[in-house]
């Protein structure tokens, strides 16, 4: 609806999950290397930790998509399934066989042991992710996960990568668990953009979608940063609205007033 008004080719603040526009903040950057050394040295599951917002999801794809040889990527998206469920949902994304919807715990692993063996066999290493795994149940985390690092440990056969994605309270349930959480072979935290990254990450997804001027002022931006705390997505939505507001008025740039009033709609409690 903006986009010519602001001379953009497309919306500039998508929510778009494409690895090629991510942005590569210093923690993000820092999280990617930390999952792949971990990955590549230890056979325990890698934790990635972060608030709602902050881009985890994002950077497993873009993880994924940089190291083709994690494959196949087993991507489970809906961890508050039961734990038959689980196994019945990762043995089909990795077998050739049609799983039973009626298949115990005891069959499903059965099936997931022998793919894993015949990918390894192929010198395939692949890979699960469990995103937001602070969904995960216990019984899920120990009855699910544990096998699969049991699997792992007891196989010389077997080759896998685990990749527990979630909120922070994630950390805290593992390390209660003892054992489970002694086996995490790297921990990596996710944060918001710093000030000078907010403003470095507007100013890059207005390039990228052909914007010829700034449009934020120097004062949005800094506003913009105080508002979402360098939240990924909130700064996605707020620019979103403080674009449209801006057209809807027809301003020549978004400044520190706009990015005030559309934070009191979106994110009251932070503007």
């Amino acid at each position: 609806m903006y986009e010519s008004y602001w001379k953009c080719s497309r919306k500039p603040f998508s929510h778009s999950n494409d690895p090629a526009g991510f942005y590569r903040s210093k923690t993000h950057q820092a999280a990617l290397l930390r999952l792949k050394y971990g990955i590549d040295n230890f056979d325990g599951p890698a934790l990635i930790m972060g608030m709602s917002g902050t881009g985890k999801s994002s950077l497993v794809r873009v993880f994924a998509a940089e190291h083709s040889s994690l494959r196949p990527f087993v991507h489970v998206m809906f961890p508050a399934l039961q734990c038959d469920e689980l196994l019945r949902l990762i043995a089909g994304e990795l077998s050739l066989l049609p799983i039973s919807g009626k298949s115990g715990s005891e069959t499903a692993l059965r099936e997931i042991q022998r793919s894993l063996r015949q990918f390894t066999a192929k010198n395939q290493h692949p890979l699960i992710c469990f995103d937001d795994a602070h969904l995960l149940s216990d019984d899920a985390l120990q009855f699910v996960i544990q096998p699969l690092l049991n699997m792992v440990e007891s196989d010389s056969m077997i080759r896998l990568a685990i990749l527990l994605v979630g909120q922070p309270v994630l950390s805290s349930r593992l390390r209660k668990l003892g054992e489970l959480g002694e086996r995490l072979a790297v921990t990596t935290p996710i944060l918001g953009f710093t000030a000078a990254e907010t403003a470095d990450y507007v100013r890059t997804c207005l390039n990228n979608a052909g914007a010829s001027t700034a449009i934020f002022n120097a004062a949005a931006l800094q506003k913009l940063y105080e508002v979402t705390g360098g939240n990924p997505r909130r700064i996605n939505r707020l620019c979103d609205m403080a674009l449209l507001v801006g057209y809807a008025e027809q301003l020549n740039e978004i400044t520190e007033e706009q990015i005030a009033a559309v934070g009191s709609e979106l994110m009251p409690a932070a503007a």
